[in-house]
């Protein structure tokens, strides 16, 4: 029996390895695929009074609309992660994938509160305000990142790596493992 289990045990460690690097997000999938389907609405509405995220982002290198450099980078890592690496990590459920896109997601959070803030308080004539197209689409990234999270932080069935024990002020001792 175990001659007949070795001609297939370099399939079974592919499989395996390939198993492990996979995420099931369950119900989560839903909410994944709604949000970015939610960031994806909120890129084509105006970023602000008179800028459109294409427009910013065809302009990046010096464009005569009054954009902030955080809003264009914003809008930079809201399509990159946000919608292309969400979408092809929900695709695909692969961890890796899905690690780069928390990460994304959340730089794009930042970068979206910091050009918030740049829009609304840059002085031009004309008018200059963060529109709905910007919040929604800032909100999205915040939800993506709160929802990627527990994908990222979550274990593979398959993994075997001992995680590390839990301290609580003196009941565990961390030699025995064992609760007092």
């Amino acid at each position: 029996m175990a001659e007949n289990l070795a001609a297939y045990r370099n399939d079974f460690a592919r499989i395996e390895k390939k198993i492990a690097g996979e995420f099931d997000a369950g119900k989560r999938r839903r909410v994944l695929a709604g949000l970015v389907f939610l960031l994806a609405i909120g890129l084509m509405l105006p970023l602000t009074s008179t800028q459109w995220s294409w427009t910013a982002l065809a302009d990046w290198f010096g464009g005569d609309a009054p954009v902030s450099m955080p809003l264009r980078m914003f809008v930079t890592l809201a399509t990159v992660f946000g919608v292309i690496v969400s979408s092809i990590a929900l695709m695909r459920r692969s961890w890796r994938l899905a690690s780069a896109a928390m990460l994304g997601c959340g730089l794009g959070s930042l970068f979206g509160l910091f050009g918030y803030w740049s829009q609304a308080g840059m002085i031009v004539d004309g008018p200059h305000a963060p529109g709905i197209g910007m919040v929604l689409a800032w909100v999205s990234m915040v939800a993506l990142t709160s929802q990627w999270l527990p994908v990222v932080l979550s274990r593979s069935p398959t993994d075997t790596h001992e995680r590390p024990p839990l301290i609580r002020s003196g009941l565990y001792d961390a030699s025995t493992r064992r609760s007092r």
